[in-house]
């Protein structure tokens, strides 16, 4: 009875083996104990009798052994058949959990009939809403009945790759746990739909349906930042300084289009701002994601406990916010260090390195190549992360001081470091 209130077919199979075993061996050793104890009871009550040859007594014993030894080989191999037979079992019900999820995106469970079509005229869109013309237009249908590959899942979401037909892949994102009705979902989703910008990854439509949400993106082959980082931190890449820059504009770009494209009342902060969240182009252009919902999950939600590293300290959604994780990002590309799955505090271990005069040591070796270009990076990323929000720069000016530096590099021909770059020229900012 124990054993179904476990859920995972490995654990079951595992537990099912090890009361097998321990069953086997309780009967193995009650029989040895019955048979020495006969043994014994029958020489005490026959003192008179003979006793039987030596080699009797020794052919009983190798008899008795050489069953125990069968009963224990016979329980390991019965065990061997379960666990393989567990492990089919899981894979195939893995693989199955996948492939019908997809399916049951859009399956509701309505009480009566009733609710059924109110909820069909008020709530649910039968059909994708789409807002990128160029694109082939599909139908619902066609998303659910192709392939679906999990990237991701969590409490709140999950992202699917999906290849239909036509051989072009998307990413579908599935929300739960949401806040907002329908109706407001649609105002939302909407106002991202419309914002078009070469570094802000286009929502290519939508479906609402009941409690569950689709989004649908383009498929992105390179991957995101933070798989280049490892990548590069692994040795099996390089991440050359241009590179580095050009990504860092991508997002502040970005990032200022999202505040200038809506009045102060309308603005959506992104609010979840980290490398896995920064995807590359063909071109690897940096292109934001994961925008245009945060405000959409009740506060409360566990869906709103951003990665440790990137969340300002007074934790609210607000420019002020996003700068602060922006800061993080712009430190990450200057270190080389990734704080995403690490627990890394970048922020308090750069300002610990400035404060004891070794600035110099917090370059990555493909940044201390460029010399006085990093440090007024330096500067303006710990300017994002001060702890205070209102010392905080606007994303505004954050993207004005990243554009000089890059149209500086790139009027040089050539950038070559000497000893005193950028500890004459530059100072780096105090904490704050």
């Amino acid at each position: 009875m124990c054993v179904r209130r476990y859920q995972d077919p490995f654990l079951r199979g595992l537990l099912c083996c090890l009361a097998m075993f321990a069953l086997s061996v309780n009967v193995t050793g009650r029989r040895v104990f019955l048979t020495e104890w006969n043994a014994h009871n029958s020489i005490a009550q026959n003192d008179t009798a003979s006793a039987p040859p030596a080699d009797s007594e020794h052919h009983k014993k190798q008899t008795t052994d050489h069953y125990v030894l069968l009963s224990v080989l016979l329980v390991l191999a019965i065990a061997l058949l379960c666990l393989i037979a567990c492990a089919v079992t899981m894979r195939t019900a893995k693989s199955m959990k996948v492939k019908k999820s997809m399916k049951n995106i859009v399956q509701s469970s309505p009480k009566t009939s009733i609710a059924l079509t109110e909820v069909k005229k008020e709530e649910q869109h039968p059909e994708l809403v789409f807002f990128v013309e160029e694109e082939e237009r599909f139908r619902l249908e066609n998303l659910l009945d192709a392939g679906a590959d999990m990237q991701n899942q969590n409490f709140c979401s999950s992202l699917y790759k999906v290849q239909l037909n036509n051989n072009v892949s998307y990413a579908v994102k599935r929300l739960k746990k949401l806040q907002a009705s329908a109706e407001e979902f649609d105002r939302t989703m909407t106002k991202v739909g419309k914002l078009n910008h070469p570094n802000i990854l286009p929502l290519i439509a939508y479906n609402c349906q009941g409690e569950e949400k689709l989004l649908i993106y383009k498929y992105q082959n390179n991957g995101s930042l933070l798989s280049l980082m490892e990548r590069y931190v692994e040795g099996k890449r390089n991440f050359p300084w241009k590179l580095r820059m050009s990504i860092a504009v991508g997002i502040a770009r970005g990032l200022d289009h999202i505040y200038r494209s809506f009045q102060d009342s309308e603005i959506i902060p992104h609010g979840n701002l980290k490398l896995s969240n920064i995807l590359l182009n063909e071109n690897e252009e940096a292109l934001i994601s994961e925008y245009g919902y945060s405000n959409l999950f009740d506060p409360k939600s566990v869906c709103l406990l951003r990665t440790n590293g990137y969340t300002a300290p007074e934790r609210a959604l607000s420019e002020q916010g996003d700068v602060f994780s922006f800061g993080v990002i712009l430190l990450e590309l200057l270190t080389g260090k990734i704080v995403e799955n690490s627990g890394l505090d970048l922020p308090k271990w750069v300002k610990a390195m400035v404060r004891e005069e070794w600035t110099g040591e917090v370059f990555d070796k493909e940044i201390a190549k460029v010399g006085m270009y990093a440090f007024p990076l330096l500067n303006v990323s710990l300017k994002c992360v001060a702890h205070f929000a209102e010392n905080r720069p606007s994303i505004a000016e954050v993207l004005e001081t990243i554009e000089g530096v890059v149209d500086e590099d790139l009027s040089c021909s050539s950038v070559e470091s000497s000893p005193r770059d950028g500890h004459v020229l530059y100072s780096v900012a105090e904490e704050s």
